[in-house]
């Protein structure tokens, strides 16, 4: 469950990042490639993560592709590695048997968004509160 938080707490910033439909910057010539990923940077920060279930998990999401989730108390709850992979964030626990990877939808207006894991099994409501 704890994986899944994380993911979504990712996939929500990775979304914030890459969507201001608003307004379109001005074409800027440069001969490095332009793309609609977020960085690393862009992506650390704490997420505050409820599951469908009412469970609510804090993640600090690193830019050296570590995660730390935590219970309300502070409690460790989960740890490991993320990586970006298109527009899904991908989250491998520690000592578990496997990565998981979540797309993020639109933030809303009050930062929230939902993500869902990629076979559709899975969504969490998600929330930037530190960056």
């Amino acid at each position: 469950m704890m994986k899944k938080l994380m993911i979504l707490a990712a996939c929500g910033a990775l979304a914030a990042c890459g969507s201001n439909e608003a307004e379109a910057p001005e074409p800027i010539e440069t001969d490095v490639a332009v793309t609609d990923t977020a960085s690393a940077e862009q992506v650390a920060g704490t997420y505050e993560v409820t599951m469908e279930d009412g469970t609510v998990v804090r993640q600090q999401v690193n830019a050296d592709g570590t995660y730390v989730d935590t219970d309300l108390e502070g409690n460790v709850t989960e740890s490991g590695s993320w990586r970006q992979a298109g527009d899904q964030l991908c989250y491998d626990p520690d000592g578990a048997d496997g990565e998981t990877c979540w797309t993020g939808g639109a933030p809303g207006p009050d930062g929230t968004f939902e993500a869902t894991t990629a076979d559709g099994s899975v969504t969490t409501t998600v929330r930037r509160i530190e960056g």
